[in-house]
Formats: C-alpha cells, structure tokens, sequence
C-alpha cells in the first residue's frame, strides 16, 4: 500500500464531482466496503483501491486486502481526515474504487425474441435513476435506455442507488432520431407511461404483449417529452386508489417491469 498523494486525492474528488472528467478519464468511483467487494470479485476492470488508515489497520479487513493484493489493483491509503474529506456519504466506510466505465451499449437484441428494456426520459433524481437501474436489473431487463437531460449514470449518488447495477445491465442514451429509427420497423414498441385517461390503457390489461418491448418513464416534474410520446405504441396507466394522484418513478418502473416481466 501506498500513502495517497494531494494529486490522486484530488482526482478522485474531480471524477466524484465532474461528468466531464468521467468521460474523459473512461472511470467512475464507487464507495463502500460491499460495492467495492463486487466490483473486484467481478473481474470488473478496477484502476485503483483507496482506502482510511483506520480500514487497513482493521483485523476484520485482512482477507479482504489479501483479494486486492492477488488481483494486483494498486492500493492507497489517506488518513482519516483525508478520507472523511474525499466521501460523499455522510458516514464513510473508509473504502472506495476508481472502475473503468463499461461500454454504454445495450447489447443488439435477437430477432423474434421478446425482450423488456427501460427508457428513461428526463429522470434528473440521481436516487430515482439509480433505483430503476437496480429494478431493472432485478427483472432481467435487456437495457436501460436514456433520453434528454437525464442524470449521469456514473454520478456517485447514482451508482449508490443502483447497488453497482450500472455494471450488470447495459446502459445507452439515445437522441430522438435514434428512437425513430428503432420504432420505425414496428420490432421495437414504445409503451409509456402516463397519468388514467382517454387514451390510456389499464396495465392489468395487457395478457400477451409481444415483440421488443420499451417501457418509458418521464422526469418527476414534466413526464414524458412530446416528441417520444408522438413514438408510443400505445399508453399504459398503473390503477391507483382515488386519493392518490401518482407514484414515484421507480415505484412505477418497478411493478411494470414486474407486470410485463410476466
């Protein structure tokens, strides 16, 4: 183990802090002692384990650095005060990793096969984008598509949410062309959701939805854009009781995924 330099220390707070030196490095953090077990059991490509004084210095922690040493990830070590400095969480763990970010492709799907995918449209909460990946993720979705100002799915609030699922599903932002051109051969079909109406369907409905199906989700505030819905297949509404006006987003990703996973 190496003691951490002001430079490293200051990288690692650029990558916790700037999209644009994410993209630029091609690397992410992720905190915490569960996490960053994962991510080094996975055989995921890690650039470097940093740690407090107080971590290493753990009986409880030994096997646990043995696995770091055999895998060969340079290590470093900040004082206390250092590392309480560099987290993002209000009580650290005394553990982060800086990871190599995966390709942000979803993987091509197999003609004739019925696939689910979710599109995020406009979801700026990184707690309720990250939620989604991990639903996802749980119900064997095929992808994560985003669309417009969504939130940085490499963000450390983000990849928190997600329980590191950022890892395990592919991920791809799309413009609108792109989606055009997804549906436009009728394989792909948008299903979106959206507050009861005239021209929604009850989700309880649908018996056997074929195809490659997209579920889409809007931002908290404004929904889904007009210009993806124009795309939609058809309009979807989860029931709710009348003194409930809508649920969160990940609460309603979650029973669709659920309902058409079925």
């Amino acid at each position: 183990m190496t003691k951490a330099t002001k430079e490293r220390l200051k990288r690692i707070r650029d990558l916790m802090r700037d999209g644009r030196t994410r993209d630029a490095e091609g690397l992410f953090v992720v905190e915490g002692a569960k996490i960053v077990h994962d991510v080094i059991r996975g055989g995921v490509a890690v650039d470097s384990v940093v740690m407090s004084s107080d971590f290493a210095a753990r009986k409880e922690n030994s096997e646990f650095l043995q696995k770091i040493s055999h895998k060969k990830i340079p290590v470093f070590t900040a004082s206390d005060a250092e590392f309480e400095k560099l987290s993002s969480l209000r009580q650290h763990q005394g553990i982060l990793a800086t990871v190599a970010k995966p390709e942000r492709f979803s993987r091509p799907a197999e003609r004739g096969k019925k696939t689910i995918s979710v599109l995020c449209d406009g979801i700026q909460d990184p707690g309720n984008l990250g939620a989604i990946i991990r639903t996802a993720a749980a119900f064997g979705a095929h992808a994560v598509m985003l669309s417009g100002e969504t939130a940085d799915v490499f963000s450390p609030k983000v990849v928190r949410a997600s329980s590191g699922t950022v890892l395990d599903i592919p991920v791809r932002t799309y413009d609108t062309d792109e989606l055009k051109e997804l549906v436009k051969n009728k394989e792909y079909r948008l299903l979106v959701s959206c507050p009861p109406g005239r021209n929604s369907r009850d989700i309880r409905e649908f018996k056997n939805a074929i195809g490659h199906l997209v579920l889409v989700f809007g931002s908290e505030g404004q929904g889904v854009s007009s210009e993806i819905s124009r795309m939609a297949d058809v309009f979807f509404h989860i029931p709710l009781s009348e003194n409930v006006e809508s649920l969160n987003v990940n609460a309603a990703a979650a029973i669709a995924l659920y309902m058409f996973s079925r």
